[in-house]
């Protein structure tokens, strides 16, 4: 008898163990086909841009630089207190990541291209040609 009651005893164990297996199994899939549901809804350039969104102010500035810039010209990033909806971050580091995100082009201190962010644009230097800007208060141009 009390052979058969530690058996009863261990299927019980056994069936409770795998019931708790089965329910969340059914959740982790569920979680997990959540996850990759959400990560399917992100946008191309929201991947590309990827840690820069939580730096750049508007995503349409870092497209338009690459388009607008060749690829074997120099640019250079200026910023400045004219910014709008800037994040802690966007001051400090959006000429390092745009220095990645332009690549073959090339940051230089002395360059005729501009990508400006809150700039005095009379600090520039030159007559400053802006061929797209946004409201949040950058643009890109060219001294001439």
């Amino acid at each position: 008898m009390r052979a058969n009651l530690s058996r009863i005893g261990a299927w019980l164990a056994v069936a409770v163990c795998a019931g708790f297996a089965v329910v969340y199994f059914a959740k982790a899939l569920s979680h997990l086909n959540k996850m990759a549901e959400d990560n399917s809804a992100v946008s191309f350039s929201d991947r590309e841009i990827a840690g820069g969104n939580s730096i750049l102010v508007d995503q349409q500035a870092a497209y338009e630089a690459r388009g607008v810039i060749p690829r074997d010209e120099t640019y250079r990033v200026v910023t400045g207190s004219a910014m709008k909806n800037t994040t802690p971050l966007t001051l400090p580091f959006v000429e390092s990541w745009l220095r990645y995100f332009l690549m073959p082009r090339r940051p230089r201190a002395d360059a005729q291209w501009i990508v400006c962010y809150g700039c005095d644009v009379a600090k520039l230097g030159g007559s400053y040609q802006v061929l797209w800007q946004d409201e949040n208060g950058i643009s890109l141009g060219r001294i001439r």
